[in-house]
């Protein structure tokens, strides 16, 4: 996914509570400006949430005045009541800097030329490990989804689908690889670990009832103790598979839950399905949705929220050792 884009201010509209300010829709992402600062049509530069700007003259006004010197991530925030995501810079903050702004097409993706880094978190010591290698991309692609507000032609691609909603946890991704019933790749989100008994991705690995003989990739939230916060209060260490490779491609939503019960894993839980002749739903409905998750079915605490939804088609399936098609929202209520 693209970290900072060129790209054109879609609308501007009043905010309701604050004269000073105007709410931006730049792609799907809705952003707080100052007043008179951007107008409909603007060219523009813009920053997804979720990522590392570097200290530079057009950053510095997000710097923490009391230590400059730490790194400023963009967080969804609330601006007297109306949610503002991303940051829109005008493209004169470049000129005559060493930047070739000039040559910037609509859509370009200028995030690495920017010194613009995507915010990564850290790996509890129980899930770090010991390196074995590197991600065996050769076989499957890492779970980086898209997120689908900076994705319109993709929304639109999967919206034509029957569609299954799923709800996103935030734990740490693993990847499972099994060649022939045996497990021969364990993975955190950019490596491959060797085996430990005190490693819980290896833990989990190893509960797997996996079928003799069966050949393909698993993947998945780690959660449990020790894992960004633990927040179902898991006891130990646990799998929710939401995603199945197998040598026909990537297994629908169905068929995923049906394995898993072979596999004696858990999976994430499913919301909604939509069929296409019949569904109107808009990115805007998924939105809500996304904001609308919490972790009332799995905790006692009430309105805890939920990291978001994944939206994919039920009825396409992908093959080869790309992502299948579908994209993320996240709820934007969601703190981590």
């Amino acid at each position: 996914m693209k970290l900072a884009s060129l790209e054109i201010i879609k609308s501007i509209k009043p905010h309701n509570n604050a004269d000073a300010l105007e709410i931006a829709q730049v792609l799907g992402w809705q952003t707080i400006v100052k007043k008179g600062e951007f107008k409909e049509g603007d060219k523009i530069v813009f920053v997804v949430i979720d990522t590392i700007l570097p200290n530079a003259p057009w950053s510095e006004f997000l710097a923490d005045k009391k230590d400059p010197e730490k790194p400023i991530r963009l967080r969804t925030i609330k601006l007297r009541g109306e949610y503002s995501q991303g940051l829109v810079l005008p493209i004169s903050v470049f000129s005559g800097n060493s930047f070739g702004v000039s040559e910037w097409q609509i859509g370009a993706d200028v995030g690495a030329e920017l010194g613009i880094k995507k915010y990564e978190k850290e790996i509890p010591a129980s899930l770090s490990g010991e390196i074995a290698g590197a991600f065996p991309s050769f076989i499957i692609s890492q779970t980086d989804e898209d997120n689908g507000l900076s994705n319109l032609d993709l929304v639109e691609e999967v919206l034509k689908h029957n569609i299954t909603v799923t709800k996103k946890y935030d734990g740490s991704s693993c990847t499972i690889v099994v060649n022939k019933g045996e497990i021969t790749h364990v993975c955190s989100r950019r490596l491959s670990l060797k085996e430990s008994t005190s490693n819980a991705f290896w833990k989990v690995a190893r509960k797997l009832t996996i079928p003799e003989g069966w050949s393909g990739v698993i993947q998945g939230e780690c959660m449990g103790p020790g894992i960004q916060g633990n927040q179902l209060k898991l006891l130990e260490a646990t799998l929710y598979v939401y995603q199945i490779r197998n040598e026909h491609g990537y297994m629908c939503y169905f068929d995923m839950a049906y394995f898993c019960n072979i596999l004696n894993c858990k999976h994430v839980p499913l919301l909604e399905t939509f069929v296409a002749d019949l569904h109107n739903i808009t990115l805007d409905d998924l939105i809500k949705l996304a904001d609308k998750q919490t972790l009332d079915d799995e905790i006692d605490d009430k309105g805890v929220p939920a990291e978001g939804i994944v939206v994919r088609p039920n009825d396409y399936r992908a093959s080869g050792i790309g992502r299948p098609l579908g994209f993320k929202i996240i709820n934007r209520n969601y703190k981590d």
